[in-house]
């Protein structure tokens, strides 16, 4: 199995005694979409920094397709792509003045340059802009911009820093999608974000980040699975009677019933005990119009995670 980022026993320590890492350990598969999450300080940035080779750790190693980057970061750096922050254009320079640009620092071929830059420019919405100065481009597109000028060298690995920050609804929709469609592609998509919706969308699996340290690294469907929802929403075709109401509290696994639009049933067990819930309701001969298990969002996991953290 090919990991397109690892690092080992991660640390740094800046001037002033401040670890922002610590021993930390990673692995991002091939091909996957990582969501790599924590408040604000948690040292999200300065691992994406020693990623780019824009600071060095105190301690540490750090891999990129397998291969130890130690003396050989401009080598392996150049199958990453990195958009950090919202990037900042010459407002007369055009689409195909940059991605050009971008081509010659990567010393590709003028006629790769050019197929690419149709690609990806169809990729991000950006091909009949591509002669429009940035200048007069949207917050939107000037971040699908971004994302055309990391992707003209066609790397394996996307590291992405934010990359909603700042826009309206329709960008970020915009933004979700075309990250989804990369890593369609089979890209490997490296994640920060404090929207915990757009990692749900985005990502298979999260780690989570504490003080420099790792303390959650999960499939998020796994996760989901095992640590349930146990909760139930069941709407009806009518008002149910005192008696109806009483009989539901009586079905087995329903421990406690919460009454509002809908009725939620908090139950203990696992998947097979939603569809004995179900068989019960059923067999009680009650109107049901609707039954759906309660999805755990990944902001309920990602605030039990950190409650358990603080209370250590």
């Amino acid at each position: 199995m090919t990991y397109a980022v690892e690092t080992i026993g991660l640390s740094k320590t800046f001037p002033g005694g401040v670890e922002a890492l610590k021993n930390l350990d990673i692995q991002v598969k091939e091909g996957e979409s990582l969501g790599f999450l924590g408040p604000n300080g948690a040292g999200k940035t300065t691992t994406i920094q020693i990623l780019l080779n824009l600071i060095k750790p105190s301690k540490g190693v750090v891999k990129l397709f397998d291969q130890n980057t130690l003396g050989r970061e401009r080598e392996l750096l150049k199958n990453v792509g990195a958009l950090v922050g919202m990037p900042g254009y010459y407002k007369s320079l055009t689409p195909d003045d940059i991605l050009s640009y971008v081509g010659r620092v990567f010393r590709m071929n003028k006629s790769v340059v050019r197929k690419r830059s149709n690609e990806v420019l169809d990729l991000v919405g950006l091909k009949d802009a591509r002669r429009r100065k940035v200048g007069t481009f949207s917050t939107g597109m000037k971040r699908r911009m971004g994302i055309a000028q990391i992707l003209v060298h066609d790397p394996d690995l996307i590291i992405l820093d934010e990359p909603t920050n700042g826009l309206d609804p329709k960008g970020v929709r915009e933004v979700r999608d075309l990250i989804k469609e990369i890593n369609k592609e089979g890209k490997t998509i490296f994640m920060t974000t404090h929207n915990l919706n757009e990692v749900d969308e985005i990502s298979s699996r999260v780690i989570f980040l504490n003080h420099g340290e790792k303390i959650g690294d999960r499939d998020l469907g796994e996760l989901r699975k095992q640590l349930g929802s146990k909760s139930i929403e069941v709407k009806f075709l009518r008002d149910l009677t005192d008696k109806e109401t009483e009989r539901l509290a009586e079905i087995n696994h329903v421990k406690d019933i919460e009454v509002t639009d809908s009725i939620y049933l908090r139950y203990e067990g696992n998947g097979e005990t939603t569809y004995e819930i179900l068989r019960d309701l059923v067999q009680l001969g009650l109107p049901i119009n609707h039954y759906r298990p309660m999805t755990l969002a990944l902001e309920d996991i990602y605030l039990m995670l950190y409650k358990e953290e603080v209370t250590k």
